[in-house]
């Protein structure tokens, strides 16, 4: 699934927490940790979301929806032309 970084950044940016919070909250070592999630070098794990969510006082639902880009699926018909 394709992340959406810059909305991940700009949420936390949006709640006034500092990469420290994040990063100690996400059970990082870092704050760089944590920025390379922000930035994409690192792989946003799902075992992150709950923890993510919690700070930004959201819905796991509503995070994702902010968090991850939704690819369209186009309709095919399933039915034969008959000629």
């Amino acid at each position: 699934m394709d992340v959406n970084y810059s909305n991940l950044r700009q949420l936390r940016i949006e709640k006034r927490l500092h990469l420290h919070e994040m990063a100690e909250a996400l059970g990082l070592r870092t704050a760089g940790g944590y920025q390379r999630i922000e930035t994409g070098e690192n792989e946003l794990k799902a075992k992150h979301i709950p923890a993510i969510a919690e700070k930004f006082e959201m819905k796991i639902h509503d995070l994702a929806d902010q968090l991850f880009f939704k690819k369209k699926v186009e309709q095919t018909s399933t039915e034969k032309e008959v000629i």
